[in-house]
């Protein structure tokens, strides 16, 4: 979403769509600029939170096209067994209409899958995507803004039979200044198709407080391999 994508798997499987952003603070607009905040955040209470509630929010979308829609994830608390792993699963989904690009419409869902500590093990599309995290991802206790890390990489297939590979996900991190209060989780995964090609790179974003809650702000979305699409999609 990790850490898969970590959340990324909680709202970019449903549809390789971006939403963009980050910006802001605790609700009001900085007036100079992003704060380098001193605080440590605590990033894996606050992930817990955020997946176990699940959530539903509306963005618009700027970039190559224009438009509007709306994301979410449903509570991960469906009993679920993934890749013999006892755990729970939760739902994405995202349905929006573009303005000025086609198809004039789009709706999407995928499943996330994750284990009794809602550690990613991976997420699925029907007849689209299955994806595998080889080890399960380790989410920090505690995050400080500047931290960054490579969080891990999901083998993507076409299906739960795992015979023909459809893909990598390789996911980062970086924490970015917000308020004084306040982060950025700029959540990255970098696509490949089967043949090791880069497809697309995504930046999920979310403000994360001191009290440990985690809030979407934005997607965006910029296609490679000989693509200039640039989404961005920013919530509201």
């Amino acid at each position: 979403m990790k850490f898969q994508k970590l959340l990324i798997i909680a709202m970019s499987t449903a549809f390789l769509a971006a939403c963009g952003g980050g910006g802001g603070g605790d609700g009001t607009p900085a007036a100079t600029g992003p704060v380098t905040s001193t605080l440590a955040f605590p990033l894996q209470a606050a992930y817990k939170s955020f997946v176990t509630a699940g959530y539903s929010k509306t963005f618009t979308i700027s970039g190559t096209c224009a438009g509007s829609g709306n994301a979410g994830l449903s509570a991960a608390n469906v009993p679920t067994t993934f890749e013999g792993t006892v755990g729970f699963s939760a739902t994405s989904t995202i349905t929006g209409t573009f303005t000025n690009c086609t198809p004039a419409s789009y709706a999407g869902s995928s499943m996330s899958y994750y284990d009794t500590n809602y550690t990613p093990l991976g997420s699925s599309t029907v007849d689209t995507s299955y994806g595998v995290y080889a080890t399960p991802l380790s989410i920090p206790v505690t995050v400080k803004v500047g931290d960054t890390a490579a969080v891990g990489t999901e083998t993507k297939y076409t299906n739960s039979t795992k015979t023909t590979p459809n893909g990598t996900s390789v996911m980062s991190y970086i924490i970015e200044a917000d308020t004084a209060n306040t982060a950025i989780v700029n959540l990255i995964s970098r696509n490949y198709n089967a043949t090791s090609i880069l497809t697309s790179t995504e930046q999920d974003r979310y403000r994360i407080t001191s009290g440990g809650t985690l809030t979407p702000t934005s997607m965006d979305l910029q296609y490679a391999n000989g693509s200039t699409t640039h989404l961005i999609f920013t919530f509201n």
